[in-house]
């Protein structure tokens, strides 16, 4: 198993809206395309301990809970649908949204954001 180097949450408002950040036009992967809260896990940090710092530090947003959604490749990605705190983005995004999934199409995603929203939603019925 590859060890895993990066957890990304998506986190729902009201069963449908889903939060996504957008990358600054500069950024090395993705740049200018609108994907979830997360990042890189640092040595000896637990997945989940770093889902959980990472939205901290990218939206100011104190998750309370969260669930393992699924592994693809290297990336953890986690689900939550109880936090604190108002949405405050850092310097590593220029913009914010809660989007709900059938408007998702109209936001350039980075690949499998729409899938993870979906496998989330469906969970969450």
């Amino acid at each position: 198993m590859k060890k895993l180097k990066a957890a990304m949450v998506v986190i729902v408002k009201n069963k449908k809206d889903i939060l996504i950040l957008k990358r600054p036009p500069g950024e090395g992967w993705m740049p200018e395309k609108w994907g979830l809260p997360g990042g890189h896990i640092e040595e000896n940090e637990l997945p989940k301990d770093a889902a959980v710092r990472e939205v901290k530090e990218e939206t100011n947003l104190d998750l309370n809970n969260i669930f393992k959604l699924k592994q693809r490749g290297q990336v953890m990605i986690y689900y939550s649908t109880s936090y604190n705190g108002q949405v405050q983005i850092d310097f590593e995004h220029t913009d914010w949204a809660w989007a709900p999934y059938d408007e998702l199409d109209d936001y350039n995603t980075t690949p499998d954001l729409k899938e993870a929203a979906k496998m989330t939603l469906e969970k969450l019925q």
